[in-house]
């Protein structure tokens, strides 16, 4: 008897690429025993609505489009009574997950990949109710990703992110934050800051990569300080881009959980959507949450 595939994609990531290679994908799962279910997503949410309400009858899911519909799909799977494995092959502007797990969007390759059945426990994140893969962020350049239109992604890729970043500088503000772990208590002015779990961030290698392993149960977290002068703006630019860190004006550590107040609120994006600005933020790691196939 074929096993049950439900098949969740986004048509309009990237370029659209995925509705080129549906045949390919539909064709592969049922070369490997699958009968496939397709379901296209139509707005913001969707997927991790269908995924609530049919993934429970599914032995695997299989995941097409961006880092934001992968957020979603991870929602959704983490809502449910089963752990059901992710097939994922990313077809966004971006992918940053998929870096980091060195999953290729290339169909022919991704099925080759699948076709091993290796299955990989992968730690997620919750922010307060929901729930991230890759990145939970806030401060300078966190709009950028769902300030830029598709449109604009689509045509110029990553540089799209860096246009739409220069726009931004005269915004930039700084947050007070008390940002709690196990084992310290930080107080101070910061103009942004990171909680990942990856290698890649916004389509670059990350600062935190020789510590970023995605399933040894604790998140990395980087806080930069606010720049008194041109010349500390200049050091700190010069630090991220060597991947290196400042620690005069950067603390980097990792943790298992953090509880983080912010005045004022900070506007955070979760794998480079909004999330929003709670008044009091608390992040856990959910040890090999996520079974992906890789």
């Amino acid at each position: 008897m074929r096993k049950q595939c439900m098949f969740v994609f986004n048509p309009h990531a990237g370029k659209g690429k995925v509705k080129s290679s549906l045949y390919s994908i539909i064709q592969g799962f049922f070369s490997l025993g699958y009968l496939i279910s397709c379901f296209p997503t139509a707005y913001k949410g969707h997927a991790e609505e269908l995924i609530q309400a049919h993934g429970e009858r599914y032995d695997l899911l299989v995941c097409c489009g961006g880092d934001g519909t992968l957020n979603e799909v991870v929602n959704g799977v983490l809502r449910l009574n089963k752990r059901l494995p992710i097939a994922y092959i990313p077809t966004g502007t971006v992918n940053d997950f998929a870096t980091t797990l060195h999953l290729s969007g290339n169909i022919d390759k991704a099925m080759e990949v699948f076709a091993k059945e290796q299955p990989f426990a992968c730690d997620i994140c919750a922010f307060n109710e929901k729930y991230f893969t890759y990145v939970a962020a806030f401060g300078a350049f966190t709009q950028v990703s769902y300030d830029t239109p598709q449109a604009t992604k689509n045509l110029l890729g990553k540089a799209a992110y860096f246009l739409e970043g220069m726009k931004l500088l005269p915004k930039i503000t700084t947050y007070h934050m008390r940002i709690v772990a196990a084992d310290r208590i930080i107080e101070d002015d910061f103009v942004f800051g990171a909680i990942t779990n990856s290698r890649s961030i916004a389509g670059f290698q990350s600062i935190n990569t020789a510590h970023a392993e995605l399933d040894d149960g604790e998140f990395e977290v980087l806080l930069v300080r606010m720049p008194q002068n041109p010349l500390d703006l200049q050091l700190i630019i010069s630090a991220l881009l060597k991947q290196e860190i400042n620690e005069r004006f950067m603390e980097f550590f990792t943790a298992q959980a953090l509880l983080i107040e912010s005045d004022p609120q900070a506007n955070w994006t979760i794998d480079g959507e909004e999330g929003g600005n709670p008044e009091l933020i608390q992040i856990t790691m959910k040890n090999k949450a996520v079974t992906f196939l890789i």
